[in-house]
């Protein structure tokens, strides 16, 4: 049990004790740690990518409790928390942890920290441009991330090592969320907004870039992301229930009917988790197969954006609105967030816990349960 935190600036703290508390969720008894308390915003890294260490030890978190937001891990043994960065615009939701090192970005730069040695090394840099999370290629060789600069969105590819970078896409159309292929370290599938098509792939070198699926722009597909280490593609059919298609056929299946939000595969693909909204009934393990779910906890968050309660999304040109609600800084209800009041669920790497955020204290609090 930790103590209870009182908010400050503490701009050279780089230890907090620990904040967790556990408890079992009242409707389903799931056993729950809330692992910070801080009265501040704290919250796992973005769903699509890794929060949890090789070694299970740690979960790496954002948190402004030292006055601006920087990445944290707390100990998933006895809850103590120690700081990572002290850099100025560091992305919040950017981050991805990737054996035992951290891919990020901050304000035109993309960051690879190593936990063991507490190293930083800048790899690549686009002066003036926003960037979204990292994603890291299978074989560690590259990361890439979304760029936006002078209001036309690319992606950013750049060897892991630092040796070389280039610039995919830039100004074709709204995309964002890229996501290197769990096993072939040169594919990547990334978003776009109305008018495109949803869901798109291209190869790293730029070649091959084409829609998964050509669905029109009043069919609202979103949140997609690789079912396991299958070349299957599972996503929210928003209003309308949790969906697959295949990266190479383009063919859409329903898996279940009820209302996935933010969906998440676990690593070998067997269980997918999620997040609800409109109805919330809470997060959800669902079965890819049969589409069979349960709710497996009750996070209480706000699930602020008053887009979701709309029939369709918002349209786009070729500007990255979708990079905007990454990098908001308002408080109040925005058209898709704030992100922080959204669960955004993601399983650990070895299927053994699932993180998620939610407000229900009154401030952002990250949490891991037990699936």
């Amino acid at each position: 049990m930790g103590v209870t935190p009182t908010r400050a600036q503490l701009p050279g703290q780089r230890e907090w004790p620990p904040e967790w508390e556990s408890f079992a969720d009242e409707r389903t008894g799931a056993r729950i740690t809330r692992l910070t308390g801080f009265p501040c915003i704290n919250h796992p890294l973005y769903y699509l990518t890794n929060s949890f260490t090789r070694d299970g030890r740690w979960m790496v978190f954002a948190s402004d409790r030292a006055g601006k937001m920087d990445l944290f891990r707390v100990s998933l043994t006895d809850g103590t928390i120690q700081r990572l960065t002290d850099l100025d615009g560091l992305q919040p939701f950017s981050g991805n942890v990737v054996d035992d090192e951290v891919f990020f970005t901050t304000d035109g730069q993309i960051h690879r920290l190593n936990l063991e040695e507490g190293s930083d090394r800048i790899l690549a840099g686009c002066p003036g441009a926003g960037f979204g999370e990292v994603t890291v290629s299978c074989d560690r060789q590259w990361a890439a991330a979304l760029i936006t600069r002078e209001g036309r969105a690319g992606i950013l590819v750049t060897r892991t090592d630092g040796s070389a970078s280039h610039v995919l896409l830039e100004g074709i159309r709204a995309l964002y969320h890229p996501q290197f292929h769990p096993t072939d370290p040169e594919q990547l599938i990334y978003s776009a907004d109305p008018p495109d098509p949803r869901m798109w792939t291209v190869r790293s070198d730029g070649t091959g870039d084409r829609p998964i699926y050509r669905n029109p722009p009043d069919t609202w597909f979103v949140h997609e992301t690789f079912l396991g280490k299958t070349r299957n593609i599972i996503f929210s059919h928003w209003h309308h229930g949790l969906c697959r298609v295949g990266l190479n056929d383009g063919v859409v299946n329903t898996i279940a009917k009820f209302s996935a939000w933010h969906v998440r595969s676990s690593p070998d693909g067997h269980s997918i988790i999620c997040d609800t909204h409109l109805p919330d009934i809470g997060l959800c393990l669902v079965n890819p197969e049969s589409g069979e779910h349960r709710v497996l906890c009750n996070p209480g968050a706000s699930n602020q954006g008053f887009q979701w309660r709309e029939p369709l999304p918002l349209g786009a040109s070729t500007s990255a609105p979708g990079w905007q609600t990454m990098v908001e800084t308002a408080t109040g209800e925005t058209a898709y967030g704030p992100q922080w009041s959204h669960p955004h669920p993601s399983f650990s790497p070895d299927g053994r816990l699932v993180s998620y955020t939610s407000d229900a204290t009154g401030w952002p609090q990250a949490y891991v349960v037990e699936p």
